[in-house]
């Protein structure tokens, strides 16, 4: 039992589009083989230019459901037909077994949800196209993404550098904190609602539709908890207060998982894991991995603080502390760039100096201009010599005044008589 003696909840987990089967055909084998990976979309059977030879499952508002992507405890996940579109569209059918009743009060809980997740629109968010009821229920119209989900990619082996997953997460974050400045958190953020592209690029899943779930006054709703256990916040198993911040800790444990390929909290039952939560503190990633820079590790367990008021401010702070770490984990290159930079400074300052005693087009000029004034007591030196070598008379040629710097005053009248005077009376 949880903490307090709660009664027993179920938990629900929604399964995104599966992912594509790649190699030369690999669809058609798995088509063939009767398996539930995805089969390609085939030439137009339905009407309509480019639609698939798909036979129609159902069809939900103007969409034709085509094939089951994923089930869930709140509904299931089809690839669709958009005729007006002329498009390929992921569409989730939400529906909860409840009777009449309660579900005249839930569906428009769930179309507000789903619509307030339509006005989002972020690279790393997927696209809601439309939303509306249905005799079937709320249902949402999405964009198909292709590739596989993160809970998919750690089953099949991927292990991410530090780096990829800092990266990754960062991504998350940014996402995150885009939703969260519209007033929408997501309350089930989990490697299965992360989903990666072909191009290695997450977009999250599911915006707003858990949240439903927290809502106080829902009988309908009496001991369900939305979500996975593994990455649940503390508040939102005991059925307290949730904000923003619990999805900064399921990011916190998506963060751990995907450093050292293991829950940060675990059992061997939901009970187990429930108190684990709610009462454990799970082994820094660096501890339990060596690999796992300590830096990057204490990002994580900030985020996993069983105290909201513990963890990160926002989304946007964890993103910066992301970014912060990924920018000095490329320090070991650090020194290599000083060094050539300090190395192309000294080339600039040798090449400055070299040009500062070059002859250049307006330093001639200047230097001819300074040599102007001696001429005259140059020639009159050398007519002097001249007449001294012939043994004719010569008078002691007067001390030709010594040119000041470029541009400097005349001394003033009273100095150059008192020095005048001065040579005559040496001369005397």
């Amino acid at each position: 039992m949880p903490a307090g003696g709660a009664a027993p909840r179920t938990y629900w987990a929604t399964l995104p589009a599966v992912a594509e089967p790649s190699g030369p055909g690999a669809r058609a084998r798995a088509a063939a083989a009767g398996s539930d990976a995805p089969a390609p979309a085939g030439p137009a059977a339905d009407p309509g230019p480019g639609a698939p030879a798909a036979p129609t499952l159902l069809a939900i508002g103007r969409y034709a459901l085509k094939r089951a992507l994923g089930k869930g405890g709140f509904g299931a996940v089809y690839e669709a037909w958009d005729p007006l579109l002329s498009r390929m569209v992921a569409v989730k059918t939400l529906h909860v077994d409840a009777g009449a009743e309660a579900r005249a009060m839930l569906d428009p809980l769930f179309l507000n949800e789903a619509r307030a997740a339509a006005g989002l629109s972020h690279a790393h968010i997927v696209t809601v196209f439309d939303a509306g009821m249905s005799p079937q229920g709320v249902y949402i119209a999405m964009e198909r993404v292709r590739g596989r989900d993160l809970r998919q990619a750690l089953r099949d082996g991927w292990q991410p550098t530090p780096a990829e997953a800092a990266l990754l997460v960062r991504r998350v974050a940014d996402a995150l904190a885009y939703a969260h400045a519209r007033g929408v958190v997501h309350c089930d953020i989990k490697p299965a609602n992360i989903f990666v592209t072909r191009r290695g690029r997450p977009k999250v899943l599911d915006f707003g539709i858990a949240r439903v779930a927290h809502r106080a006054a829902l009988p309908a709703l009496e001991g369900l908890v939305a979500g996975s256990p593994h990455h649940l916040a503390p508040e939102q198993l005991a059925g307290g207060a949730v904000d923003a911040r619990a999805d900064l800790y399921a990011l916190g444990t998506v963060l751990y998982e995907l450093l050292t390929g293991a829950h940060a909290f675990d059992g061997e039952s939901l009970e187990q894991i429930t108190q684990a939560v709610l009462r454990g503190t799970p082994q820094p990633a660096h501890e339990r991995c060596a690999q796992v820079p300590r830096a990057l590790s204490t990002i994580a367990q900030r985020a996993m603080a069983r105290d909201p008021a513990d963890r990160f401010a926002g989304a946007a702070e964890m993103a910066r502390a992301l970014r912060r770490w990924l920018a000095g984990a490329e320090a070991p290159d650090a020194p290599a760039q000083a060094s050539a930079q300090t190395s192309a400074s000294a080339s600039a300052s040798a090449s400055a100096s070299a040009d500062a005693h070059a002859p250049g087009p307006g330093r001639t000029g200047r230097r001819r201009g300074v040599l102007a004034p001696l001429m005259p007591a140059l020639l009159a030196a050398a007519a002097w010599l001249a007449r001294r070598a012939s043994g004719e008379p010569t008078a002691q040629p007067s001390a030709a005044p010594a040119p000041g710097p470029a541009g400097a005053a005349r001394a003033p009248a009273g100095q150059r008589r008192g020095g005048t005077g001065r040579r005559g009376g040496r001369a005397g």
